[in-house]
């Protein structure tokens, strides 16, 4: 799976360079342009700076490719048993 992210989008929709977003999420301008066109992946921390610099929740900025969020780990639907149900 890849890390994949809309950077890119935003930064144009916000009329924000490069600069001023790395400034304020305290990162190398050059690192910020790597993560944004996908050659390097950021680590949680970093990728935390960058959606607390733009005010979106992390989870919105950047998905892992071909992941479905929404299932669990055995494949189920995450909330589709009730609380505290036993598994057969």
């Amino acid at each position: 799976m890849k890390l994949k992210n809309k950077l890119n989008r935003v930064l144009h929709d916000r009329g924000l360079a490069e600069g001023e977003v790395a400034l304020v999420a305290r990162l190398d301008q050059g690192h910020l342009n790597r993560i944004k066109n996908g050659r390097v992946q950021p680590t949680l921390v970093t990728a935390l700076r960058i959606s607390q610099a733009l005010g979106i929740p992390v989870q919105q900025l950047f998905w892992l490719e071909g992941n479905d969020a929404s299932e669990g780990l055995r494949g189920e639907p995450r909330g589709s048993e009730p609380v505290g149900a036993a598994h057969a």
